[in-house]
C-alpha cells in the first residue's frame, strides 16, 4: 500500500508526527465522549421527571456537539490570546455608556469574554474583566475579587454607574456579593446573567466533594436563601435550551427580569458563537431588546 509506506517513511524521517493523534484527535475523542456522557445525564433527568425534552434528535446533536467542540477550543486559545488582559478597556471611538464588568463561570478566567468584550468595545463600551481565582472551591471565596473588581471600576466610571454581564456560575456570586456589600446595588445599570444557574442545575447530581458545584445543585440550600438582584437594575436572564450543564433552562430565569431562551447554542457557545454574543450585546446596550420570551 503506497499510502502506508508514505506514512511510515515520515514517521521514520520525522518521529514528532506520532504526536499529531495525541495533539489533535485525543483531546477531540476526550471532548466528544464528554459531551455524549452530558447528553446522556441531560435526557436521563427528563426522563426522571417525566418531562419532555427539548428536541435534540441524533443529527442535531452532532451539530451542536461539534459547535461546542469547536466553542471549548476556542476558550482554550482565548486563554493564551487574552491573558492578563483583564483590565479596563475603552472603546476606539466615542464612548456610548457606562462600563461593562464580566464575569466568568466555573473552571473558567477573564479570558472567556474576548468576543464579547470586543463587540461592546465597538458599541463604544468600555469593558473590564475579572478573574476570580481558583476552581473548585466553595462559592463564598469568589465574593472577595468580585466585590473589588466592582468597586475598582464604579470608581472610575462616570457617574459612578455599572453594568455587568455574568456566565453561569458568576450569576450566583455576583447575587452572593451584591447580598453582602448592599451598597453595590445602587451602581449597577443593567445585569445580564448569561446560563446562570439561579434556581440550580440537575447537572450538579452527583458531585460531593466539589464544593463549587455542589453549591449549584438543585437542593442547594444556598440558593435557596440567596436573595435576586435588586429592583433598581435592568434584569436580562439569557438561557440556551440545548445547554447540558445548567437545566432545565428556566432555572436561569429570576422573577422581574426580562428573558431570553436561544436555540442551537450551548453553554460554552452562549460566549463564542457570534449570533449569541450579539443578543448578549443587545440586552446590555439597547433600550428594548428583542424578541423576548417568557421561561415556559
Amino acid at each position: 500500500m503506497p499510502g502506508a509506506r508514505r506514512v511510515f517513511r515520515l514517521v521514520a524521517v520525522d518521529p514528532l508526527l506520532l504526536l499529531v493523534p495525541l495533539v489533535v484527535v485525543a483531546p477531540a475523542i476526550g471532548i466528544g465522549v464528554y459531551l455524549l456522557g452530558a447528553a446522556l445525564r441531560w435526557r436521563a433527568y427528563y426522563q426522571h421527571k417525566g418531562v419532555e425534552a427539548p428536541a435534540l434528535p441524533v443529527g442535531a446533536f452532532v451539530r451542536y456537539a461539534l459547535g461546542e467542540g469547536v466553542a471549548m477550543v476556542t476558550l482554550m486559545w482565548w486563554r493564551v490570546r487574552a491573558a492578563l488582559a483583564d483590565a479596563l478597556r475603552e472603546p476606539e471611538g466615542p464612548v456610548s455608556g457606562p462600563p461593562v464588568l464580566c464575569v466568568h463561570g466555573i473552571t473558567q478566567n477573564g479570558t472567556n469574554f474576548l468576543r464579547l468584550r470586543r463587540t461592546l468595545e465597538r458599541r463604544g463600551r468600555p469593558t473590564r474583566a475579572v478573574s476570580l481565582g481558583v476552581p473548585g472551591r466553595p462559592l463564598a471565596a469568589y465574593v472577595p475579587p468580585l466585590e473589588r473588581a466592582l468597586r475598582e471600576l464604579i470608581a472610575v466610571a462616570p457617574g459612578g454607574t455599572v453594568d455587568v454581564v455574568a456566565h453561569s456560575m458568576g450569576g450566583v456570586v455576583l447575587r452572593m456579593a451584591l447580598a453582602a456589600h448592599p451598597d453595590l446595588a445602587p451602581h449597577l445599570r443593567r445585569i445580564v446573567t448569561v446560563a446562570s444557574p439561579h434556581a440550580g442545575t440537575a447537572a450538579g447530581r452527583g458531585f460531593p466533594i466539589a464544593g463549587a458545584v455542589r453549591s449549584l445543585g438543585r437542593r442547594s440550600p444556598l440558593l435557596q436563601d440567596l436573595p435576586g438582584f435588586p429592583s433598581s437594575a435592568h434584569l436580562t436572564t439569557i438561557a440556551a435550551r440545548h445547554d447540558l450543564i445548567v437545566y432545565p433552562q428556566e432555572t436561569c430565569h429570576l422573577p422581574g427580569a426580562r428573558t431570553i431562551e436561544l436555540d442551537d447554542v450551548g453553554h460554552v457557545g452562549l460566549l463564542t458563537r457570534r449570533a449569541a454574543v450579539t443578543r448578549i450585546v443587545e440586552a446590555v446596550c439597547d433600550d428594548e431588546p428583542a424578541a423576548i420570551v417568557s421561561p415556559a
